[in-house]
């Protein structure tokens, strides 16, 4: 019986070329069977630029190469916007294993719900 691992990558606050370059290295030597799980945490992340998004971009394709799974455990708010403006978010919603509503299950707090109240005719959103 083969035990499955999680690979978890915890990315820094800049997550640039130099960040890049490392993220490369590190899952080159860590996946070395088949159907590797990553996980990576972007909860830290406030910066990425291009070579950051590659990087991200190569990383979820040799993943899929060995039939894996890739999730993002944590997203802060300024990766979430980058990811959006990009449009790669809908790139990793469409990756096997990539699950939209698991990655705010990781985040460490939940996103208030909108609901509409009624006030004199009119509809308001009020968060819960």
């Amino acid at each position: 019986m083969e035990m499955l691992s999680t690979i978890i990558v915890k990315l820094p606050e800049v997550f640039g070329a130099k960040a890049a370059r490392k993220l490369r290295r590190e899952l080159k030597s860590k996946i070395t069977k088949g159907n590797p799980h990553v996980v990576v945490d972007l909860s830290r992340v406030k910066k990425i630029d291009q070579k950051g998004l590659e990087a991200l971009l190569g990383c979820m394709e040799e993943i899929a190469k060995q039939d894996g799974a890739l999730q993002f455990g944590g997203v802060s708010p300024e990766a979430v916007t980058m990811l959006q403006l990009t449009r790669m978010d809908r790139l990793f919603q469409k990756f096997p294993g990539f699950v939209v509503d698991a990655a705010p299950a990781f985040a460490l707090t939940p996103e208030p719900v909108a609901e509409e109240v009624q006030s004199e005719g009119s509809q308001i959103p009020v968060a819960a």
